[in-house]
């Protein structure tokens, strides 16, 4: 199905340019009708029910699993990337002088949880990048001996810079170095496969380019790193048999349940559930390629307005984020939002992040409202 027949599915679309998914993304029809389905029945309808939501989970994992390449044991639910991050983070035994190695284009959730450590004496070992783009040459420069741990987004939030994750993977698994992974400014869009690339762990939130609610993520623990995480929380859920109430010695879940200790946000499960379906139906490998389109449009065009493409020269490390900077691109936002054109204003640049429904078309209309400005004020 051509992704024009997606259009129904977000009926803002005949008044609004929206592109602004690496901030969050816009409910489909499918999710909000999930989602009003679960609340009507939590209120007039069977109020409990909870076998057919732990279906939902089931299936949800599943989703998860295929979306990622990885097996649904591995996958807990989570309320955001963070959340997962600091069970990476506070879930390993460390020692003194243990080297972590994170970069200097991270969004905050992926160095928080680690600088965290420094009271147990871990170091933070910044890689530097270059033009809003990470050289895996960088990466391997600084690893030690006591290297113990590398976390790295799929994509960078501001620069849109897609990282290598399998050859970044390859140089974790020779250095025997745990590889994390936040995802989630590149999962939905942008294909991956955990095992190819040699993940031990991936946290991500569901509200980008996932198209789910706020307030629900997951993270992905590979089956070596199991055996070495240790949950942080322990609740009447993450043993063996929850519905076994009294017996109180019961040992952790074998698979990744074992971090997930008390109720979680079903609703925020079913919405997610209904948004993973729909992401599934148009083909992550098909979106990267209409999101490369869409992007090499602006990347041709805005040049012409004075504003230059933050992002890699070679479009392999492209993204579904394209953004620019130049003079007045405040000016430039403020314009834009007039129009009915969301987007995001970062670090003084402007921030275009379409997703699988936006058309060529769109991406026309912003590029002359820019030309417009241009033309108005100069």
């Amino acid at each position: 199905m051509p992704f024009s027949a997606y259009r129904s599915q977000f009926p803002f679309t005949a008044s609004k340019i929206y592109m602004n998914h690496a901030a969050v993304s816009p409910f489909s029809i499918d999710v909000r009708e999930r989602m009003d389905w679960f609340i009507n029945n939590r209120s007039f309808g069977e109020i409990e029910f909870y076998e057919e939501i732990q279906e939902i989970r089931a299936l949800t994992r599943k989703q998860i699993a295929k979306l990622i390449g990885g097996d649904s044991e591995n996958i807990a639910f989570t309320s955001n990337t963070s959340e997962g991050l600091n069970w990476l983070a506070q879930g390993l035994k460390w020692k003194k002088g243990d080297q972590i190695i994170l970069n200097d284009l991270e969004f905050p959730s992926n160095i928080y949880p680690f600088l965290n450590l420094k009271n147990k004496g871990v170091e933070i070992v910044y890689v530097k990048s270059h033009n809003g783009c990470i050289d895996v040459a960088d990466i391997e420069a600084v690893i030690t001996p006591r290297t113990r741990l590398l976390s790295i987004s799929f994509v960078e939030f501001l620069s849109g810079y897609r990282n290598d994750l399998l050859e970044i993977g390859a140089l974790c698994k020779k250095n025997k170095i745990i590889y994390s992974v936040d995802g989630i400014q590149g999962l939905g869009v942008m294909p991956i496969d955990v095992k190819q690339c040699h993940i031990d762990f991936l946290s991500s939130g569901g509200h980008k380019w996932l198209m789910g609610p706020m307030g629900v993520g997951f993270m992905y623990v590979g089956n070596t790193l199991m055996k070495e995480l240790q949950p942080v929380f322990s609740g009447w859920l993450s043993v063996e048999d929850p519905w076994d109430f009294f017996n109180y010695d019961q040992k952790p879940a074998a698979d990744a349940r074992r971090f997930e200790y008390a109720t979680q946000n079903h609703l925020g499960i079913y919405g997610l559930s209904a948004a993973l379906e729909l992401l599934d139906r148009a083909g992550t490998a098909a979106i990267e390629q209409h999101l490369l389109i869409l992007g090499q449009q602006f990347v041709d065009r805005l040049p012409e307005f004075g504003l230059k493409f933050t992002g890699a020269a070679d479009s392999y490390y492209w993204s579904g984020i394209y953004t620019f900077r130049g003079p007045d691109c405040d000016k430039i936002f403020e314009y834009l939002k007039q129009n009915n054109v969301i987007c995001s204003l970062r670090e003084g640049c402007i921030r275009f992040s379409p997703h699988f429904y936006n058309t060529r078309d769109e991406v026309m209309e912003v590029i002359e409202f820019i030309a417009k400005f241009r033309r108005e004020n100069y």
